[in-house]
């Protein structure tokens, strides 16, 4: 064998070890464990293209790997994009091709046991995996233009429709939804086991102020006029998708 014969093949030999199985779930692991500072979230998956543009640009540039996004940054991800973002209290956020969001406030103090993140969601799907620390004060929550899903530890999704209507499905724990009375700000979490503030009638929540705690395997739908339907089971094998298979598949690997 000649040595351009041998170069070629060390060259095939290597350029298929580097994208192995193993060797890419070792990156994605590597990057997964990034400790992030507490005013920030660290770009620690990322699949296709998405853009970034910084609080107080008008121009957008491509979103790397690793990258630390802070307050005021607005992500959009592209045709089969995916992106996962973890924050310095092990929370994981992911969001799925053609999303738009903003990070609204970014703060965790590991001396004050203090967490306030907040995220707006223009469009698109989101799942969250909300860490739970004892005695942790402060909340997690996701705006949309109709509805504030707040949470303390818990697993759960929401997605922006077409119509600008919001569903948000619980897989564990407990997600407080609420009509938002005024933009996204640093709100403190309401105590976890109060329930919902009682509405009088079946059907629909009206415009007023309202309240629903939305439990484990249950999903609520907010109409694109602010009313809420009351929150109902759903079923595990109607809301199976690669989406839902996809994030599932990562939570255990965060465990």
């Amino acid at each position: 064998m000649n040595r351009s014969m041998k170069a070629a093949c060390w060259f095939l030999l290597l350029t298929a070890c580097f994208w192995s199985p193993a060797v890419s779930h070792a990156y994605d692991e590597a990057a997964m464990q990034v400790e992030m500072e507490g005013n920030e979230a660290g770009v620690t998956f990322l699949e296709g293209k998405a853009t970034l543009r910084p609080q107080d640009e008008t121009h957008s540039v491509h979103l790397e790997l690793n990258a630390r996004l802070r307050n005021g940054d607005r992500v959009t991800t592209g045709p089969d994009a995916r992106i996962e973002l973890t924050f310095a209290d092990k929370s994981i956020i992911r969001f799925d091709e053609d999303t738009t969001f903003e990070l609204i406030d970014v703060s965790y103090s590991r001396e004050s046991n203090k967490r306030y993140i907040n995220i707006k969601m223009i469009m698109g799907r989101t799942w969250a995996k909300v860490s739970k620390i004892a005695g942790q004060k402060g909340g997690f929550d996701l705006h949309a233009v109709n509805a504030v899903a707040g949470v303390r530890g818990t697993t759960y999704r929401m997605n922006i429709l077409e119509d600008s209507s919001t569903v948000v499905k619980v897989y564990s724990g407990e997600v407080t939804v609420q009509k938002p009375v005024k933009g996204p700000g640093r709100v403190e979490a309401s105590p976890p086991a109060q329930g919902p503030h009682p509405v009088s009638g079946p059907g629909k929540i009206s415009m007023e102020e309202w309240t629903y705690i939305v439990r484990a395997m249950q999903q609520i739908v907010v109409r694109p006029d602010g009313t809420a339907e009351k929150p109902v089971v759903f079923s595990v094998e109607a809301d199976s998708n690669k989406w839902v298979r996809w994030n599932q598949e990562r939570d255990a690997k965060s465990r």
